[in-house]
Formats: C-alpha cells, structure tokens, sequence
C-alpha cells in the first residue's frame, strides 16, 4: 500500500511539472505564445505583406521579442532571392528588411 502511495505521488509530481513547466519558463519573459496578444498585427498578415512586398513565397515566419518589444520577422524565396522582412507587432510597420542568404 504504501509503495502505491509514492508512485501516486510521483506520478502526480511528473504530471504537475510536465503542465507547469512549460508555462513557468515562458512567464519569465514575453513568451512567444504570448508575445501577440494586443498588438495590431497578426502572423498571417505580416507573412501576405512579407510575399507582396518581395515577390516571394515565405518559408519561415516566427515571433521574436527584442527589448521587451514583439516582433514579425518573415523569410521569402522568391525571384530576388532570400529575403527577410522584420515587422513592428504593435504598430504593424516594417522596421527592417534585407536580402541575402541561403534558404533553410
């Protein structure tokens, strides 16, 4: 009986960190998950402005925050090449924009 009783407990401690964990260490700064929420643009409009404005078709889309500031930073390929668009998630402007590189 009381054999059963650790491994219940146990069993409940795995449980526990495996739900909270994830969700504790995201807490510790602007999580990606999170990152979004409030601002004015979204994943999917910032990955269509990205296509318009290169000419190309995004491989790779993703949130980073930087100084506590979210942004869109988009990856084409297209007929100039591989280009990145890094967008403003609060204000939805463009604030950078580079070609070069090799797709991943």
């Amino acid at each position: 009986m009381m054999i059963e009783y650790i491994a219940a407990i146990a069993l409940a401690a795995v449980l526990i960190l495996g739900v909270a964990g994830p969700t504790l260490s995201a807490n510790g700064e602007a999580g990606e998950e999170t990152a979004l929420l409030g601002t004015k643009l979204t994943l999917s409009q910032a990955i269509s402005t990205a296509e318009q404005r290169t000419g190309g078709k995004a491989f790779d889309a993703g949130v980073d925050v930087e100084h506590e500031k979210p942004r869109i930073v988009v990856e084409t390929n297209g007929p100039n090449g591989v280009q990145t668009v890094v967008f403003d998630a609060q204000s939805g402007q463009i604030i950078e924009s580079h070609a070069g590189g090799e797709p991943d």
